[in-house]
This record gives structure tokens, C-alpha cells and sequence, in this order.
């Protein structure tokens, strides 16, 4: 478990001034702590005992000082306590956060995004108590229970020993449920993943859970979830009272005992009532840090669960997924060299592939699906590196915003206006670059025709406008960025195809010499290209109009043919049982 702290340590550097602060401010407040029961034992000692109620003014000055040194020590702590913890919250947070957007893309894939996301809003907060409460409150609580022991030794050596014993007990049965607690944590936790990730991946998706009317269906899977939930807290709540219960009931114990055994010292002669009375005291601020280290090893021993699971997804900090070569190939010219990917546990989905185009070119690349269209486009990216091979791309022409640019066939939308959505990733856009840009993306009509125009706020992931609203805005982001090479990755599937060659055509004529990669299904429009390549077992190959149409039209046809087929088939069955009815 310190091997797993040790990867967190580090947001404490820099903050020395404040851990310095909080650690002395901790023991000012122990000190304010500690000297109240001294001036009960010299009221009792001195004022009941011996009658000098001249003493009686300056020990209530005493009280009321004592009292103000703690409102201001407990102010003060809280606030440098609140600047430490935040300073060390956001920085483990922003760290999570750019590992997400950073790491190989492989490893993050294999992480739910309800598990991520409990990894900020649970594990992180857990982390940085542990830092800064845990390491701190340690010393603290360590220091504090050296000084009340010393000072109960001074008072009765024998009831000393006792109050040690009871301490003792309590720790010992609180390290023996470190197993069981640990375990029932990491339940509870993997439970509220689970219902985190249902609910991330269920409101993303409103419009298709109300296509295919899984309404009823989603509704039993949460009701299922939640009562999973509620059955792990109930039992790990049963634990977590034996954890914390059953050494307080220790405590409690040694201290009845103190009780017992200092009556009959007090009856014996052995000590003073005032002596027993800041014994009681002392007794309690004894417990007092002992409780807190009781608590900071129960926190130890939940937190290791959080530590697991930040380190986990921290695993690979170090590494990143090799670049895309840049500059390798001519200005705005892309070039795959023997490539060869393969996803893990399945065959090679590209294998030797070569392609080689040059500035200002326009290609088009088919193929079925799962033949590595999108892989290839990831690649020439970054964000997925090639086992074999190189892929290199040039330079970004000298008016071009950036070297390479992306619209798919499903656009990433917030949940924010429309000219929001068009600045991601295109900050310095104007108001007039906007609404040139979706005119070229032949979107400015229904954008000008939505409640507030381009200020109208369209839905998460803009799910209150139609696919082809969506692609088209997606079309008018990519124009905004004024890339180098532009990628279109099925950007025109929910198109209709007037608008598709309506949009194809300004696009062309709005970049004239800038390179295009189009990745498409469709057979129509197959003029507008320089050059078409047909991806076939792993290989990029180029092809003619005649024989794309033969390779994918003649599939397409019988495709279409085996679903009339299908469709004629299971029309009969329905009428043939209507009929036996």
C-alpha cells in the first residue's frame, strides 16, 4: 500500500509552507487541548481544596483565553486545511484526466466510462484525505498521544499502564478487520460503478433506448442495480459497526476500569481527587488521538481500494502510442508503408498495406465493414500506432489552421450552443467564420431557423437535431479548422444525396488544393476523385469505377437480393399462421 501512496506523493511538493502551517497549527490546538484539564486540577487542588478563591478571576481569564486561542487556531486551521486539500484534489484530478486524453488508446478502451468517471468523483477524494488527513493527522495524532501518555505516567504510573492496555486491544481489533473491510469496500465501490456506467450509458443514449422501446427493460436493469447496491452497503454496514463499535467498545471499557481502580485509590490515599480528576481528563484526550489513529487505519484500509483502482488506470503514465512520422512524406501528402494492425486476440485487420498520395489529391477508400477503413483513419491520427510499418504525413500548407482534419459519421456534440460546437477545437473562430463555414457545410439554413439561431442550445450530444443536422455541423467544424488534409470518415452517410454532392462540391471548390481522404460506402460521386482504393485482406489496392462497382455493387446486390428473399420468406410464415389460426 505505500508503494501505491508513493505514486501520489508527489502532488505534495511545492506545498511545504502549508503542510508546515497545518502540521503547527495541529499542535497549537493540542496544546490549547491539553491545558484545559491542568486548570480543572488547579481549581479542584487549589480552590476547593486549599479554599484560595483568589485564584478563582485568573483561572476563568485562563478558560475564556483558552477558548478564543481555539475559535482562532480552528479557523485558521480550517482554512489552510481547505487551500492544501483542493491544491492536491485538482492536481491528482487534472493528472487522471490527461492520462484519459494522452494514453494509448488500446489500454483506455478497456475501462467503462461509469468506472472512470467514479475514479474522479469517488477513488481521487479518498486519495487526497489520505495525503493530506492520513500523513498529517499521523504525526499529529502520534505526537498528541506521546505527550497525554507522558503526562498520565506523571499523574499514576498504574492506571497509566491500564488506559495503554485498552489502546493497545482497540488497535489490534481494528488491524484484524483490515481484510474484511478492504474486500467489502472494493463490493460496495464495483457495485456503484456498475450503476454509474448504467446510467452514463443510458442518458447518452435516450433517443435509441425509445427507438427499440427498451423503456421497461432499462427500468428492471436499474431497479436490479440499485437493489444490488443496497444489499452490499446493508452488509458492509454490518461490518463497518463491528469495525468501528467493537474497538470503541474497548476504549470504553478500559476506561470503566479506570474508574473502578481509581476508587480505590482515592479510597486508599494514592492519589489526590485533583490528580484523579485530570487523570479522567487526560484519560480523554488519551482516546481522543487514539480514536483518530483508530480512524486514519480504518481510512488506510478503505482507501487502499481507491488507491488500486487510480493506479490502475495511471498504470500506463509512461507511456504514450508513437507519434504519426510528420513531415516524412511532401506538404500535404500522406504515405503508408507496409503497414500491418492487428486488435488483440483477432487476426490482422490490415496487413502489408502501402498507399502513397500526394498533395492536393483526392481519394476515395471503400470496403466492407470491419476491413480496417476506420483503423487506418485512427492511425494516420496517432491514436492507434501500427505493429509493422510506417504511416508519415507532410506538413500543413502555409494558410492552414492545422496539419490534418476530421468529420465522421457521427459528430461529437455538447451539450451547448451551436456556435460552441462549432469553436471546439476552433477557439479563434469568428461569428462571420461560423456562419460561412455552415453555409459551406449547407447548414446555416436550419441553424438560422432553430429557436436562437446559432446561440440555441442543441441537447447532449446533440440528440435534438436529426443525424444529418448533426454531420453537417460536424462539416462546418472541420471547414472552421482549415486543415492541411481533410479526412472524412463516412461524414456524409445521413445525407440525402442532393445535399451530400451539394456539400461535396463546396467543399472542393472551398479547398481546391488541399488534400482529401474521403472513407464511404457509397458508389455515386465516384467523378469528383483523383483516384479510388478498394481495401481487400489487409491491402489497399487501387481500383476503377468498374471494378469497385463489380467488387462492392455486385455484393450490395445480392445482399439486397437475400433480404427480399428474407423478407418474402417471413412474410409467407406470418400468412401460413394467420391462416392456421
Amino acid at each position: 500500500m505505500l508503494t501505491r501512496l508513493g505514486l501520489f506523493t508527489r502532488h505534495l511538493r511545492g506545498k511545504g509552507a502549508l503542510i508546515a502551517a497545518l502540521f503547527l497549527l495541529g499542535l497549537a490546538g493540542a496544546a490549547t487541548s491539553l491545558a484545559s484539564p491542568l486548570i480543572g486540577k488547579t481549581f479542584i487542588d487549589s480552590v476547593v481544596g486549599k479554599q484560595n478563591f483568589a485564584l478563582v478571576p485568573r483561572i476563568a481569564m485562563a478558560l475564556l483565553g483558552l477558548a478564543v486561542a481555539d475559535l482562532i487556531l480552528g479557523a485558521c486551521t480550517r482554512l489552510v486545511h481547505t487551500k492544501l486539500s483542493a491544491g492536491v484534489l485538482i492536481e491528482i484530478r487534472e493528472r487522471l484526466f490527461t492520462q484519459c486524453l494522452h494514453a494509448p488508446l488500446a489500454e483506455m478502451e478497456l475501462f467503462r466510462l461509469g468506472d472512470l468517471l467514479s475514479r474522479f468523483g469517488s477513488d481521487i477524494p479518498k486519495i487526497q484525505t489520505l495525503l493530506v488527513d492520513g500523513v498529517l493527522g499521523f504525526f499529529q495524532n502520534l505526537i498528541f498521544l506521546v505527550v497525554a501518555a507522558t503526562i498520565l505516567l506523571n499523574l499514576s504510573v498504574t492506571l497509566a499502564l491500564w488506559s495503554f492496555l485498552g489502546i493497545f486491544v482497540a488497535l489490534a481489533i481494528t488491524a484484524a478487520f483490515r481484510r474484511p473491510v478492504e474486500q467489502g469496500t472494493r463490493k460496495v465501490r464495483d457495485a456503484m460503478v456498475d450503476l454509474s456506467h448504467f446510467l452514463t450509458e443510458r442518458l447518452g443514449a435516450l433517443r435509441a433506448v425509445r427507438l427499440h422501446e427498451a423503456q421497461t427493460q432499462d427500468q428492471q436493469s436499474f431497479a436490479a442495480y440499485n437493489a444490488a447496491l443496497i444489499r452490499r452497503l446493508l452488509k458492509f454496514q454490518t461490518l463497518d459497526s463491528a469495525a468501528s463499535g467493537l474497538p470503541a467498545l474497548t476504549l470504553t471499557a478500559s476506561l470503566a476500569w479506570i474508574y473502578l481502580l481509581g476508587g480505590g485509590l482515592l479510597e486508599s490515599g494514592a492519589i489526590t481527587l485533583g490528580t484523579f480528576v485530570a487523570f479522567i481528563l487526560y484519560q480523554g484526550r488519551l482516546v481522543s488521538p487514539a480514536m483518530g489513529l483508530l480512524g486514519l487505519l480504518r481510512n488506510f484500509q478503505e482507501a487502499r481500494v481507491s488507491l488500486d483502482r487510480v493506479a490502475e488506470a495511471l498504470a500506463t503514465e509512461a507511456a504514450a502510442p508513437a507519434p504519426t512520422v510528420r513531415g516524412v512524406a511532401e506538404p500535404g501528402g500522406i504515405v503508408v508503408e507496409d503497414v500491418c494492425f492487428a486488435y488483440a486476440g483477432s487476426p490482422p485487420i490490415l496487413d502489408g498495406a502501402h498507399l502513397r498520395v500526394s498533395s492536393g489529391e483526392r481519394i476515395a477508400v471503400f470496403g466492407a465493414s470491419g476491413t480496417g477503413k476506420s483503423t487506418l483513419v485512427q492511425m494516420l491520427f496517432g491514436l492507434r500506432s501500427p505493429h509493422k510499418g510506417r504511416i508519415s504525413v507532410g506538413p500543413a500548407a502555409d494558410d492552414s489552421h492545422a496539419m490534418l482534419g476530421y468529420a465522421g459519421c457521427d459528430p461529437f456534440l455538447l451539450h451547448a450552443t451551436v456556435a460552441e460546437n462549432l469553436r471546439y477545437g476552433n477557439q479563434g473562430g469568428s461569428d462571420a467564420e461560423l456562419q460561412g463555414a455552415a453555409s459551406l457545410a449547407e447548414a446555416d439554413g436550419f441553424i438560422s431557423g432553430l429557436p436562437d439561431g446559432y446561440h440555441t442550445v442543441i441537447g447532449g450530444r446533440g440528440l435534438a437535431l436529426s443525424d444529418g443536422q448533426r454531420q453537417r455541423i460536424g462539416l462546418a467544424r472541420l471547414i472552421l479548422r482549415n486543415p492541411g488534409i481533410l479526412v472524412l470518415d463516412e461524414a456524409f452517410s445521413a445525407l440525402d444525396p442532393c445535399t451530400e454532392a451539394k456539400v461535396r462540391r463546396n467543399l472542393f471548390t472551398h479547398f481546391p488544393d488541399r488534400t482529401f481522404m474521403v472513407i464511404t460506402h457509397r458508389l455515386h460521386g465516384l467523378e469528383d476523385f483523383d483516384r479510388l482504393f478498394l481495401i481487400q485482406g489487409g491491402r489497399l489496392r487501387q481500383v476503377d469505377c468498374q471494378e469497385l462497382t463489380a467488387e462492392l455493387g455486385g455484393a450490395a446486390i445480392r445482399e439486397a437480393a437475400s433480404n427480399l428473399v428474407s423478407l418474402d420468406q417471413a412474410r409467407y410464415l406470418r400468412q401460413s399462421a394467420g391462416r392456421r389460426q
